[in-house]
């Protein structure tokens, strides 16, 4: 494999209203997380002005928004990603509510899955527990922050598990991660914090950095094994034809 990969991003939040030309400039391929049905609506509509960027169908479970299994499941037939969904432990008022919306979902991908981002703050326990009963093709754990014992649990359910700069330092959780199950996201504007500049949506080099240097490999051999696990997911997933052609070619040239 050649060291031309672009970087890639796999959990961004961008606004939906951005410019095409500036989106491209980021020079990533970038999977875009979606927080409501409303927005998702948005972001699935501009799918054929954004050659590099997959926007996801998403409900934040901190968000409190009316979620419409219908038009959820008309939505996912327009998009490879999911993301992003799951469970949200510090809003503990709505994690009942929470809870049936996301088996709701994983219901929903269990007859069409997807590469599905899935949230699981103060709530990982949960999360595998849902993952245990609805099983799922295409979990990736995003801001995973399981113990070991959790993230075996996970690995044995087939997820894969996408790092940003603040998970950099849970280093007994990233050594539990296997190679294959890896990914790489920005998570920005809020996992990238502490990320060097420029701080934005597919930056993703410093996490390369230090998981290559954490797997004694090159940072661009890090970022083609990370391409490597996507096209591993989409081909599982079989979501490649849902995907921006740009993307899908890079996708196939991995073969």
């Amino acid at each position: 494999m050649s060291d031309n990969w672009p970087p890639l991003d796999t959990h961004a939040h961008i606004d939906v209203a951005i410019n095409a030309r500036d989106l491209l400039s980021l020079r990533a391929v970038i999977f875009a997380a979606s927080r409501s049905l409303d927005e998702s609506r948005k972001a699935i509509r501009r799918r054929p002005r954004d050659m590099l960027t997959v926007w996801g169908l998403g409900v934040h479970p901190a968000v409190k928004d009316a979620y419409d299994s219908a038009a959820f499941s008309a939505l996912l037939d327009e998009t490879a990603y999911v993301g992003e969904v799951g469970l949200d432990g510090k809003v503990e008022s709505r994690l009942a509510q929470q809870r049936e919306i996301l088996v709701s979902i994983l219901q929903q991908l269990q007859q069409r899955p997807r590469l599905t981002s899935i949230h699981s703050r103060g709530a990982t326990v949960e999360i595998v527990e849902e993952l245990e009963r609805t099983p799922i093709t295409g979990a990736i754990l995003h801001w995973w922050l399981g113990d070991p014992a959790l993230t075996e649990r996970a690995v044995d359910l087939g997820a894969y598990f996408s790092i940003n700069a603040s998970g950099l330092r849970r280093r007994t959780l990233i050594d539990t991660i296997p190679l294959d199950r890896l990914l790489i996201e920005t998570d920005h504007p809020d996992g990238n914090r502490s990320a060097r500049a420029p701080r934005q949506p597919g930056n993703v080099s410093d996490v390369e950095e230090a998981l290559a240097s954490k797997h004694d490999l090159r940072p661009a051999d890090l970022r083609a094994k990370t391409w490597q696990n996507l096209a591993t997911l989409v081909r599982t997933t079989k979501t490649g034809e849902l995907l921006p052609p740009r993307v899908r070619a890079i996708l196939e040239s991995t073969a």
